[in-house]
Formats: C-alpha cells, sequence, structure tokens
C-alpha cells in the first residue's frame, strides 16, 4: 500500500471520528437531559462508553494521516500543532487539565491549516473556533444545563472541522501537499 493511500485512509478515520464524536455529544446531551428528569440513563452511558474510545482511537489516526498530508508546507509550527493536538488529546483522557493543551494544539493546527492552504478555508477555520471554544466553555464554566449546551456545541464545531478535514483528504485523488516555500 503506498503512503498516499495510507493518507487518505487517514482522512477516512478524521471523517468517521468527526461523525462519531458528533454522536458522543448527541448521546451526552440525551443522558444529561434524562439524568436531570431523574431517569436511568445507562443505556446511553454504555453506548457512550463504548462509542468514545473507538473514536479517540481514529481521532488520532486521522489527525497522523491530516498532519503528514501538510507536513512539508507546514513546517515546524506545523509539527509543533500536531504534537500539541496529538498529545494534548491523549493526555486529557487521564489528566482533566490537560484539555487546555489539547484545545492549544488543536487551535494550533487550525492555524497551521490555514497558513498551509491544503484544506477548506472554512474547516480550518471552524476547526479553530471549536477548539478555543471549548477550551474557553470548558475553563471557565460550571457544570449547568446551560454550559453543557454551550460546551457540546462548541465541540461539534469542532468535530464537524474534523470530518470535514478528513472527508477532503479522503476524497482527494493524487494531488500532493503543497511544499513549503
Amino acid at each position: 500500500m503506498s503512503s498516499s493511500n495510507l493518507i487518505r485512509w487517514g482522512g477516512l478515520a478524521a471523517l468517521v471520528a468527526g461523525v462519531l464524536f458528533v454522536l458522543v455529544n448527541l448521546i451526552t446531551l440525551f443522558v444529561f437531559f434524562e439524568g436531570l428528569g431523574g431517569g436511568a440513563a445507562s443505556p446511553g452511558l454504555l453506548l457512550r462508553s463504548a462509542v468514545a474510545p473507538v473514536s479517540g482511537v481514529l481521532l488520532l489516526l486521522g489527525l497522523v494521516g491530516l498532519y503528514v498530508n501538510q507536513l512539508e508546507a507546514t513546517g515546524v509550527p506545523g509539527l509543533i500543532s500536531f504534537l500539541a493536538a496529538f498529545s494534548g488529546t491523549v493526555l486529557a483522557q487521564s489528566f482533566a487539565p490537560v484539555v487546555l493543551l489539547a484545545s492549544l494544539g488543536w487551535a494550533l493546527f487550525g492555524v497551521s491549516c490555514l497558513r498551509a492552504g491544503v484544506y477548506p478555508h472554512m474547516a480550518a477555520v471552524l476547526l479553530i473556533i471549536g477548539a478555543v471554544g471549548t477550551g474557553a466553555i470548558r475553563t471557565l464554566t460550571s457544570a449547568g444545563p446551560g454550559s453543557v449546551l454551550l460546551y457540546v456545541g462548541a465541540d461539534v464545531i469542532l468535530n464537524v472541522a474534523i470530518a470535514w478535514l478528513g472527508f477532503s483528504l479522503f476524497t482527494r485523488r493524487g494531488e500532493g501537499a503543497p511544499r513549503a516555500m
């Protein structure tokens, strides 16, 4: 299998991860609001706990593909943004304060996508907005219903952007990333 095919499959992984994380966000809303009513939310929690880890693995594989596709065009700033997004995403699974590193990494990755011009401009902008939104909301708000809605909204924006970037990469045929200037 050629490296260009592996990179394209990374795009598919990002696309599927973004879609699955949007599903996880919707399940989170369902479980949260069902829990406010005093109902048992175990089926939703079970589904969420099954889908989220698979989505996380696909997200990391997708991030690698998204980065490698624009590797030469982004240079050292792109590498730094990739490492921050990758390590922040991994570490945030077990250490909640690292969520800020993940958000910062994804926002910087969005900036590197803008600078490289490899992916759709609007997808990179949405990535930045979603990453900054999730980081800010998670840091500055309490766990009330309003903040849950805001956080899920920002996270949906982030994951739609990731899915869009992945779709763009997966559907690209025979085009290489632009070279660094």
